[in-house]
């Protein structure tokens, strides 16, 4: 009797573990810091990396690569969304779909498109009917181009915004404006944008 009870809690067990792992994305929280505080803040910038890095993680329609390296020594991030999965860059060169590229926190201090980009990804993998109009698309998002800005965190650079509470600098960690150095690339960002 014993030994039926036993086998019976570990065939249990194995199917509690199994039906867990079937539903690996419902585990995770992706409710986004923007959300959480009724619009009054936005996450620092390893807390975007981090949400990315777990959406990766849980969606298969969702993959993450980084290139290069910026002025602030991180590497530049590039987040895709494709029904289908991405394993490399390559992939995505050689599709037919639409090519949709957002790009994020140039001046870190407008960090609208940061906490949209997170919400946008989000919604639209857990969305039958976002996946179906996305279907022929692939979105492909920098979180932050501007790493060494969104580093530089005040509450007092842009004096006529309002909010969040904190955000980051315009300048990079050398002090450029990102906005005016895609074409000369006097930036470490710039040449892993091109990249």
């Amino acid at each position: 009797m014993y030994k039926t009870i036993q086998k019976f809690l570990i065939f249990s067990i194995l199917i509690l573990l199994l039906s867990c792992a079937g539903n690996k994305n419902t585990a995770t929280d992706f409710t986004t810091l923007f959300e959480k505080s009724k619009g009054t803040e936005t996450p620092e910038y390893k807390e975007v990396i981090n949400y990315y890095k777990q959406l990766s993680a849980t969606f298969d329609e969702i993959s993450m690569f980084t290139f290069g390296e910026t002025d602030s020594g991180e590497p530049l991030h590039l987040v895709v969304y494709n029904q289908q999965g991405i394993n490399n860059i390559d992939e995505i060169k050689q599709s037919s779909k639409n090519k949709i590229l957002i790009n994020n926190g140039i001046h870190p201090g407008e960090s609208d498109g940061i906490d949209a980009s997170m919400l946008l990804l989000r919604d639209l993998v857990r969305s039958d009917s976002l996946k179906k109009k996305y279907q022929n698309s692939i979105i492909c998002i920098i979180p932050v181009y501007n790493i060494g800005g969104a580093l530089n965190r005040n509450s007092h650079s842009r004096t006529n915004q309002n909010g969040p509470l904190e955000y980051g600098f315009r300048g990079n960690a050398r002090n450029y404006d990102l906005n005016r150095d895609f074409i000369k690339q006097d930036t470490k960002n710039a040449a892993a944008f091109a990249e």
